[in-house]
């Protein structure tokens, strides 16, 4: 039997997520088993959930996942580089097939060539020299101007937050070694906390 795996928060769970879960399905097989691995208490970004961890876990089964984790705390409070990269090491191991994610590019190519280009080590000196230049510059903003650099336009992609979470999962698969297959959903509508 093949698994689907979702990163989430689900806070709180809307029809954007139930259409991710049904449109996952239907990408990878409608037989497949999803399993969601779900921020608890405190979101990403250190704040309290809207709602308990197990009212949103619950919503999440009513509407199509088959088993929900919860993502140990220090990972649900870390940058994106670390919530996606405890994320995929947990489904890695579970034996998931496939990682399902949303994004604005809704495509994997574009994303999968900014995420090789921030996997490459020497990235983080050409980071640290733009940020040296310009005391103002956000280390986001320089690693898409590294990025711009490289591959262009695409850099633009990591303006939106799914999208840059998307190229986290995709550099923690690659780091990782994982065999899960990457799987995209485009995200449409209002971006992230959006209904």
């Amino acid at each position: 039997m093949r698994v689907i795996g979702i990163v989430a928060e689900y806070n709180p769970f809307h029809l954007g997520h139930e259409y991710h879960i049904r449109r996952s399905k239907e990408l990878c097989g409608e037989d497949c088993i999803v399993v969601a691995i779900m921020t608890g208490d405190f979101v990403q970004r250190g704040e309290a959930a809207i709602y308990s961890k197990f009212v949103r876990a619950e919503a999440a089964c009513r509407c199509g996942a088959d088993l929900v984790i919860e993502l140990p705390l220090p990972w649900c409070l870390a940058s994106a580089e670390r919530f996606a990269r405890g994320a995929v090491s947990l489904l890695s191991a579970l034996g998931c097939d496939f990682l399902s994610f949303g994004s604005e590019a809704g495509a994997l190519s574009p994303l999968l060539e900014i995420a090789e280009f921030l996997s490459d080590e020497e990235i983080n000196g050409t980071i640290s020299q733009l940020m040296a230049k310009n005391a103002a510059l956000s280390y986001a903003a320089a690693r898409q101007r590294a990025a711009a650099s490289v591959v262009g336009e695409r850099a633009l992609l990591l303006e939106s937050p799914n999208n840059i979470l998307a190229v986290e999962y995709l550099k923690a698969m690659r780091s990782l070694d994982s065999n899960m297959r990457p799987v995209t959903v485009l995200r449409e509508g209002s971006s992230h906390d959006g209904f």
